[in-house]
């Protein structure tokens, strides 16, 4: 009842009420709490449906393998501190991206459009959306 994460459906309308999701989020991990602050804090109801279970085969694939790929878990600068408070500057309204490829797949006779983007990073705002070669983050965590 305190956190979100997962598979989250949601309106369009609502997405766009709470100004979607963060873009201070890089790597792995937090952003969907900090949505839930989001939907919480307009006072949104989130609903979690009873009896529905995605099992362990023929559900979505996890890739946040650490040996795989360093770059999900790689935290520098004071980004773990920083990204624990609720962002009021930057979400749907200041994503800034490229489309790197469009394909139309079908599921199940439905029609889906996947979308293939390339985040933009604004260093200023966030400079741990490249930790190449900077400190990592070994700040303790605020209470």
């Amino acid at each position: 009842e305190t956190f979100l994460g997962g598979v989250l459906l949601i309106p369009r309308k609502i997405f766009k009420h709470v100004d979607g999701m963060s873009t201070k989020y890089w790597g792995w991990g937090l952003e969907d709490d900090e949505f839930f602050v989001r939907l919480r804090q307009a006072n949104i109801r989130v609903e979690r449906p009873e009896r529905i279970g995605s099992g362990k085969s023929n559900t979505f694939k996890d890739i946040h393998d650490s040996r795989k790929r360093k770059r999900d878990q790689t935290k520098c600068y004071n980004q773990r501190n920083l990204t624990r408070r609720r962002d009021r500057d930057t979400g749907l309204s200041t994503v800034d991206y490229v489309i790197a490829a469009q394909r139309v797949l079908q599921i199940d006779g439905a029609e889906v459009h996947y979308l293939d983007v390339d985040l933009i990073c604004d260093t200023n705002l966030t400079p741990w959306c490249n930790c190449t070669g900077a400190p990592r983050d070994t700040e303790p965590l605020d209470k």
